[in-house]
């Protein structure tokens, strides 16, 4: 791994069973797997190929070290995870109940996770999962989210009938969706 060595940038490689190569970053540097029977030559070939990428995506979440956000702006100093889990459940919490009128949506539980690829989820039981990073988004972010579950106890997929509920419950959904992936490596404390 001798480009990600030359990079400087921390990596990790997760040898798998798979016949592919996959990358991710994150606040902890490069994560890739590997098939276990892929050539070593055939690894270079793919960071050489995703080396300007690699290098462009590490400087975002470098560009947002030691920066904490709260509700989508920065504020003074470190803030932890024990606040923000609070601040999540806390404002979760209210727009679920804000938006389950009458128990629409029959809601079980609601918990605080720290969901790695996910900023929320929904089990056919009825309980919503959201991820403790969620306070540092927008607050009309983080209802997007919240609606997005609630409207999973209706459509328990991603079909057009989902998004028109989405849509009917959060007309700018698709602007809220945006902000999440143009801003997730933000939501992070180092």
């Amino acid at each position: 791994m001798k480009i990600l060595d030359n990079l400087g940038i921390p990596y990790n490689v997760n040898w798998t069973n798979s016949k592919s190569v996959s990358l991710k970053i994150d606040e902890l540097g490069v994560r890739l797997n590997v098939g276990e029977k892929i050539p070593i030559e055939f690894i270079d070939a793919f960071l050489m190929k995703k080396k300007i990428w690699i290098k462009n995506n590490w400087k975002k979440y470098e560009s947002a070290r030691n920066i904490y956000l709260y509700l989508g702006k920065e504020v003074e100093g470190p803030i932890d995870e024990k606040f923000y889990r609070s601040e999540t459940r806390r404002i979760v919490e209210g727009l679920v109940e804000l938006h389950n009128v009458s128990d629409k949506f029959k809601i079980n539980n609601i918990f605080i996770k720290s969901q790695k690829t996910r900023w929320a989820s929904c089990s056919s039981k009825g309980n919503l999962n959201f991820n403790w990073k969620l306070a540092m988004a927008p607050y009309d972010v983080i209802e997007y989210v919240v609606l997005h579950e609630l409207c999973h106890r209706l459509e328990m997929n991603h079909s057009n009938k989902f998004w028109n509920h989405v849509s009917d419950m959060c007309p700018d959904y698709k602007q809220h969706k945006r902000w999440l992936k143009d801003n997730h490596f933000r939501l992070t404390i180092w």
